[in-house]
């Protein structure tokens, strides 16, 4: 395979295309000089997102990352996994820090979307986000047609073990409907 403009012969694995990796008597050279990224087939998205919760709450990360950066706020990601927080974010400038954990959910449940603000750990199961933990838990819900965030500070869901929301009946649950698209709590 050959991607336009690039000069060397390209390779595809899984979903990266690995440029001049080998020789044209399909020797390996000694380093790789290009790596592209190639986009799956039409709605692997979707049918990914499904099978996979880790990938899911992947692509919910970076759809975080985007929107809070095209809003205006400073992000750092805390390195490796070991945090209970996925992000440490500030209104421009000079905001205070906010640790943001985000939840990712696209399964409808009796009209409404579960998030469960809990983390597991190894000796004593599901915890409860606590103030020591997070300061902004930010619930992504997934829908085909539009996604929605809904922004709550610790307190407001304090003990409280599941969120349902519901993004297309306001008036079903208006408790959690107030944190809908409240991006100024990052604020």
């Amino acid at each position: 395979m050959r991607l336009e403009g690039g000069g060397d012969e390209c390779r595809v694995w899984r979903s990266v295309a690995i440029c001049g990796a080998r020789r044209g008597d399909g020797t390996a050279r000694g380093f790789v000089s290009s790596i592209f990224a190639v986009a799956e087939e039409e709605g692997a998205y979707w049918r990914g997102r499904e099978r996979n919760p880790k990938r899911m709450g992947e692509m919910s990360q970076a759809a975080f990352l985007v929107k809070a950066q095209s809003l205006g706020f400073g992000l750092a990601l805390p390195w490796g996994d070991s945090e209970k927080y996925d992000f440490v974010v500030w209104a421009r400038p000079g905001g205070r820090l906010l640790r943001v954990q985000v939840k990712a959910t696209m399964r409808l449940n009796r009209g409404g979307y579960d998030v469960q603000p809990v983390y597991s750990t190894r000796s004593e199961g599901k915890k409860i986000y606590t103030a020591e933990d997070i300061d902004v838990l930010a619930a992504h819900v997934v829908r085909k047609e539009k996604d929605v965030w809904y922004l709550l500070p610790v307190t407001a869901f304090a003990g409280v073990k599941s969120l349902r929301l519901f993004p297309d009946l306001k008036s079903r649950n208006p408790k959690w409907e107030g944190y809908r698209e409240s991006w100024e709590w990052l604020a």
